[in-house]
């Protein structure tokens, strides 16, 4: 199965070593098991087709326990050639969708890959001491793809879109690896800053937006993202830096 997923891949190291499974529990959870018990080299990917039990941010689940998308987990290895490296694969997946499929993808702090007001990838990025004693960064990327509306449960319906709702095009799973692989090693090695490249993407930059903070509703302006990757608000006519979305929850509309 790996040989279409490689052949004519345009990259140099990133999504060259791919595992391909039919069905595992989740490629971010597989990828640090493997990471504690042997070399991984730099640029391994993980891929499934399906997920059992596909992980989100904070703890949130994933759906993807069909093949209907793409679900991939990417090594990398400290000293990261980009910081923060969590805004990497969120640029190179809107970078791909709006050059590769004119999709009009952004991006919503930290890591959420919106269209429109609807959410079509996420990300999570998890760290871990390897095999060989160098800290390694296992970026899980979740993106839909073979969708439609009734593939979604209730409560994501109104929340979650696809390509090919979006387009009502037919895309195969291997095109849109190799594609964004190339998009995602070319991201990784810009010599511009990644914060600069993330902010091209964003929607949310000089904007008013809401959201849930500690359990409050409240409105703040968007001045932009720091350079290590945090959002720089003004509240209450107060700079604030948002360090983390543990207790914040930005609403999709802006």
């Amino acid at each position: 199965m790996n040989e279409k997923f490689l052949d004519n891949l345009e990259t140099s190291v990133y999504g060259k070593c791919l595992h391909v499974f039919d069905e595992i529990k989740s490629t971010n959870a597989h990828a640090l098991e493997v990471l504690e018990k042997t070399h991984v080299d730099e640029g391994t990917v993980f891929l499934a087709l399906k997920q059992t039990d596909g992980q989100g941010s904070f703890g949130n689940k994933w759906e993807s326990s069909k093949a209907l998308g793409m679900f991939i987990t990417i090594i990398a290895y400290e000293p990261y050639k980009k910081n923060p490296l969590s805004l990497v694969p969120a640029v190179a997946l809107a970078k791909m969708l709006n050059e590769y499929y004119d999709i009009k993808a952004h991006l919503k702090w930290p890591n959420d890959v919106l269209v429109g007001n609807m959410k079509i990838a996420g990300i999570l990025c998890q760290i871990k001491t390897a095999y060989n004693k160098k800290n390694a960064c296992a970026i899980g990327i979740g993106l839909n793809i073979f969708q439609d509306k009734n593939d979604f449960s209730d409560d994501l319906k109104n929340v979650a879109t696809s390509m090919k709702i979006i387009t009502n095009e037919e895309y195969t799973l291997d095109e849109i690896y190799k594609n964004y692989m190339k998009c995602f090693e070319y991201v990784y090695n810009l010599e511009t800053n990644i914060v600069c490249e993330w902010s091209k993407y964003s929607n949310m930059i000089g904007k008013n937006i809401k959201a849930t903070k500690d359990g409050k509703r409240i409105e703040a302006y968007v001045n932009g993202i720091t350079d290590d990757g945090y959002l720089e608000v003004v509240l209450d006519n107060k700079i604030e830096i948002w360090t983390s979305r543990a207790n914040l929850d930005i609403d999709r509309f802006f």
